[in-house]
Formats: C-alpha cells, structure tokens, sequence
C-alpha cells in the first residue's frame, strides 16, 4: 500500500508539473463526458415529451382503419372501405367501446374575417373530444343534433384563431371553409407541437355529416376512433371489434382481417422503441468525442515517456519495477481522464440546464447518464493509457540514461 501511495505522488507531481499540457489532454474528456450526458439527456427528454403527448390522448384509445400496404411510394388500399353501416354496428353491439367516432379528414381553404389559411378540416361526432381527450377552451363542441342534422358548426384550434381572427374571441363568428360557411361554436384549448413536430392547434372540426356531404364527396370514413371502458378492456375491446367487423365484412375463417386496429398500448411501444433507438444513437454519437479524447490522452502519455526517457531509465536503475513504471503512467492518464469525466459531468448538468432556460424544452439529466460518461471516461484513460504505460515500463534502462 506504502507503495502504491508512493507512485501515486510522483503521478501526481508529474502532471502537476506540466498543469497547461494536463488541462489541455483533459479537455477532451471533459467535453466527451459533457457530450454524452447531454445527448442521451435529450433523447430522454424527447422520448418523455412523446409518451406524455400519446398519455394525453387517454390510455384507452382504439384507432379502426382499413387495411392497406405501402407500394411504389403510396398506401395501396387492401380492404373493404369502413362506413356507416361498420359504425352503427360497432355502436350498436360493442360492449367494451361505449364511445366511438368516424372520422374523415381533408384539407381546405379556411378564410376569416381578418385573413384565411389552408389547414386540415376533421369530421367527426360529439364523442370524438372525450375520446381524444381535446378540451374546450371557450364555447361548447357541438351537439349530437348538430351531427344528426348536419348542421354548419365547427370547433377550431387556437393557432386557426390567431390568424384568421387576430386573437379575438371566434365564438359565434363565421369562417368559410372552401365556400362553405361555418359557425364558430366553440375553441380548443391549446396543445401546441404533437409528437412529429406537427401543429395541434391549426385545425378546424366539425360534424362528419356536414363534413362528408359538404366538403368529403365521399361516404366512407378515413377511420373510426374509440374509447375502451378501461385501460384493462383495451384487449377485450379489440377482440369484440374484430369479432363484429369480420361479420360485417363477410369474411371467412380462413380470410384475413380487411381493417387494422391499433390501440394506445400499440402506439406507446412504438414509439418507446424508437424513442429507445434515439437515445441510443444520440449517446454513441457523443461519445465519439470521448474516444478522440482518448486518443489525446495516448498522444500526450507517449510525448510524455518520450521526453522523461531519462528519469525512467534512473528510476529502472536504482531498483524500480516494470510494474512500477507501468503503475505510475496508467495512474497519470488515469487520473487525468477521471478528472475529465468529474468535470464533464459538471459541465453536461450545467448544459441541460442552460439547454432548458433557451429552448424550454425540459432535459432531465438521468443517473445512469452520468454513470455512462463517468465510466467511459475511466475505461478511456485505462484503454488509451495502457500502451504509452507499457511503452514506457519496458524501456532499457541503458539505452534510456543514454538518450538525449
């Protein structure tokens, strides 16, 4: 122990010696650990915001669609269109579903009265706003009569309301939507960017009928949205659609399914394992910088038993150790990576924050993050360290007192 505590001083004096050379070799590190603390952190972040946007939607979501494939750049339909007869016998028969809604989307020209914009118009009925979980900021939706009837109302988004109305209060206004007017009745509450970077707020919606015999042209729907009892019911919801949506398609037992059904559970595995993909490839892009650090490291320690070729010769002829010169040059990068790494650590807290003060997008600095870089660091400075060690520990102590 006395010994190793010896060469650890004359580490330690070594690279105190030559301080700038030292803080200039761990500059890599420092910025390495930084690095890979601050992109895993943001990976996190990232993949935090999308788990809390699908929560957002409501942990009981079911998304009814008809089957198609991807070909030669477009979605190829491969089943039997979903319409209003699939919905009415969902609405009538579901046990597990108490809450359903069509759904058709199309995009149009929204003018106001202070400017217009094109933006995506949703039909849908009164259920939809439960289902997905859109509150209402001003006004009211609109009312199952309202869909009955086909009647010209809409609920808009905030970001439809800044442009079109200049912030003022829309409720009980008009907007035309390709020629067609629309009553203003009600305003959603702010949601801002979704998970892909989309805007939630520019987007206008109205009754499905009024939609589908107005603006849609068409009777089928883009898709039918539901609500399960329960999170636990989410499994027996889908068994009980497919169960009713096979029988109304005529399919036989040895046919496949003509329509998908997604379910929330489904939607946050996907995007958590791409999410988990991210923050993987984030950090390995960091610590690329903790590997050129590295290579400092090894680049200096061989300077370094180049220009103490002397000192090591006399220490080998006076009675030290290979072992012990091989100790004392792992010690030093060693040292010098760890120090890095404390202070990288240091450095990537402090950047998430001033990341989080700028952009407000919130980056929690996870442990393992910081276990991650710290634990690199110290692998780096033993791997980059061992070979200018080695170097160094088998040097002839005649042929080194020798060298000028």
């Amino acid at each position: 122990m006395k010994q190793f505590l010896k060469i650890f001083k004359v580490a330690f004096k070594a690279i105190n010696k030559n301080r700038t050379r030292s803080i200039l070799t761990m500059l890599g590190i420092i910025i390495g650990v930084a690095s890979v603390i601050m992109t895993i952190s943001v990976g996190e972040g990232a993949s935090k915001s999308v788990k809390d946007q699908i929560s957002g939607l409501g942990t009981n979501l079911l998304m009814i669609r008809t089957k198609s494939e991807h070909r030669a750049g477009v979605n190829v339909r491969m089943g039997k269109p979903l319409d209003k007869r699939d919905y009415d016998i969902l609405k009538k028969n579901s046990v597990w579903m108490p809450k359903l809604s069509p759904l058709v989307g199309v995009g149009g020209q929204i003018i106001g009265p202070d400017s217009y914009k094109t933006s995506t118009v949703y039909g849908v009925s009164e259920e939809y706003f439960d289902i997905l979980s859109r509150p209402i900021s001003l006004g009211d939706i609109f009312t199952a009569e309202d869909v009955k009837s086909a009647n010209k109302v809409c609920v808009i988004g905030e970001t439809i309301r800044e442009e079109l109305f200049s912030g003022r209060d829309p409720i009980g206004q008009q907007i035309r939507i390709d020629k067609v007017p629309f009553t203003v009745v009600g305003l959603l509450k702010e949601e801002g960017q979704g998970t892909m970077g989309q805007d939630q707020d520019d987007i206008v919606i109205g009754p499905y009928t009024t939609i589908q015999n107005r603006l849609y042209g068409n009777s089928d729907y883009s898709m039918i949205v539901a609500s399960a009892i329960n999170e636990n019911a989410i499994d027996d919801a889908e068994f009980e659609t497919t169960l009713l949506l096979r029988e109304a398609h005529n399919l036989l037992p040895d046919q496949e399914d003509d329509f998908d059904i997604t379910t929330q559970v489904e939607i946050q595995e996907i995007s958590g394992n791409v999410m988990n993909m991210l923050t993987i490839l984030l950090g390995a892009i960091g610590s690329i910088s903790l590997i050129v650090g590295g290579i400092g490291i090894m680049n200096i320690m061989l300077v370094s038993v180049t220009e103490r070729t002397r000192e090591i010769g006399t220490r080998l002829a006076i009675g030290a150790r290979e072992s012990d010169i091989l100790t004392q040059f792992l010690i030093e990068a060693i040292v010098l990576s760890l120090a890095g790494g404390f202070l990288g650590v240091i450095l990537g807290v402090i950047g998430n924050q001033i990341v989080y003060k700028a952009t407000a997008f919130f980056i929690p600095t996870v442990p393992y993050s910081i276990l991650i870089g710290f634990g690199f660091a110290a692998v780096v400075g033993i791997a980059f360290g061992y070979f200018p060690a080695r170097k160094a520990a088998k040097l002839n102590p005649i042929d080194a007192l020798r060298y000028e």
